[in-house]
């Protein structure tokens, strides 16, 4: 790995912690000043549904752009709108500052959604195909263990400095981010301006993602992942921790604690297998789907707080191998242009999928409990690898997927 992947390291590293400060200063400014949950959710909402505006917009403009330049114009239009929060939060609240504070929130998580897709492609650019999955192993652990110092201590941050200095905080993270993405260097052709209509730029990505038949498959499982994530929001989960472990909200936290721990150890251990991965992508993105989905399942059914903590720990390295192996198999689809479109795709319906979930999850758990929630998920789970493994590995939909595409 050369400088330019460890400049990259940093600025996502940054973006994200950034994010998750600015996340928390902004839904506790919201819950103090008005007392609101619904207003707090609705930050949540706006952030999610902005993000999936933004994979359905960057393929109008990827071909525009280098990516690096794009990925720069994104971050300094963040610090703009993030600037403007911090002038917001000062304000007495009254309706025109809270429409402003949701608009401004819209932008910044508009515009923070280009980053993934984006640094996936540039991974893709800067590391061998032989490498690629040491590479994004490597990232997740530093990103993940950044994010679990994050969400972790963020709460102790936020009441000692104040609002206002963590979103400062914020501020200078998304200044380092940029810093570092100017040390990133990426062999990019010259900008040539596109002959591709308007329609056609928007619905490259996602022509290539329902046409290609490995792709095909894996969407179909992250949509069916996608809607079972929600049970880890967080009013899913504090509801099982009182109900069915009957502990505290401390307990909330030492879940949510376990669980990035896990997925820190995960990165960890794909990082040392990724020599015996290669080549087998398809198999072990397939194992860590049916050993979480499993996880997921007993889950649903302890009432030992001690033995959901363990249970919690051995899903962050499940899920590791599979999302990290399913990335790699990503960034051997296409080339750099493309999959800057196929991601971008992908994380629109990714995210509008989302939302659905998070309104029919809550419903759910109000109509059949918060067990049988965790153990209906732990089932669409398996069935989600068990799709997986029919068609990726036993039809050999998954076989082009495994080593790079021009």
């Amino acid at each position: 790995m050369n400088r330019s992947f460890y400049a990259l390291l940093v600025s996502q590293t940054s973006t994200n912690l950034s994010f998750a400060l600015y996340i928390m200063a902004v839904v506790m400014y919201l819950y103090n000043e008005t007392g609101s949950t619904t207003l707090s959710t609705t930050a949540t909402l706006i952030s999610i549904a902005s993000r999936m505006v933004s994979g359905m917009f960057l393929p109008a403009i990827s071909d525009r752009f280098k990516l690096s330049t794009l990925l720069m114009l994104s971050q300094l239009t963040q610090l703009v709108f993030l600037s403007g929060l911090i002038i917001l939060i000062h304000q007495r609240l009254s309706v025109f500052i809270l429409v402003l504070l949701f608009v401004f929130m819209s932008f910044i998580s508009f515009f923070n959604g280009f980053f993934s897709p984006i640094k996936s492609s540039i991974v893709r650019a800067i590391v061998s195909e032989r490498d690629r999955v040491r590479a994004n192993s490597f990232i997740s652990s530093v990103d993940q263990t950044f994010l679990f110092a994050g969400w972790t201590f963020g709460g102790l941050l936020l009441s000692i400095l104040g609002k206002a200095a963590t979103l400062g905080i914020a501020f200078f993270l998304i200044l380092l981010s940029v810093g570092s993405l100017c040390m990133v260097k990426v062999s990019e052709i010259s900008n040539i301006e596109s002959k591709e209509g308007l329609i056609s730029r928007l619905t490259a990505g996602w022509k290539y993602l329902f046409q290609h038949q490995g792709l095909r498959i894996m969407i179909a499982m992250d949509l069916i992942e996608a809607f079972v994530g929600t049970i880890w929001i967080g009013a899913v989960t504090l509801t099982y921790v009182k109900e069915a472990l009957g502990k505290s909200e401390t307990w909330w936290g030492y879940i949510n604690g376990a669980y990035y721990l896990g997925t820190i150890i995960g990165g960890l251990m794909v990082y040392r297998l990724s020599k015996m991965m290669r080549g087998r992508l398809a198999i072990f993105m397939i194992f860590g789907s049916m050993m979480f989905g499993l996880l997921t399942f007993i889950y649903g059914f302890v009432s030992n707080p001690y033995l959901a903590l363990f249970l919690v720990l051995l899903m962050g390295p499940s899920y590791q191998i599979r999302d990290l192996a399913q990335e790699t198999m990503y960034q051997n689809s296409a080339s750099e242009k493309i999959l800057t479109k196929i991601l971008s795709a992908k994380n629109a319906l990714v995210q509008l999928m989302i939302i659905f979930s998070i309104i029919g999850i809550g419903v759910l758990t109000d109509l059949i409990g918060v067990r049988l929630v965790y153990i209906l998920s732990g089932c669409l789970l398996m069935f989600s690898a068990l799709f997986g493994f029919v068609h990726l590995y036993v039809r050999k939909k998954g076989l082009y997927l495994e080593s790079e595409s021009a």
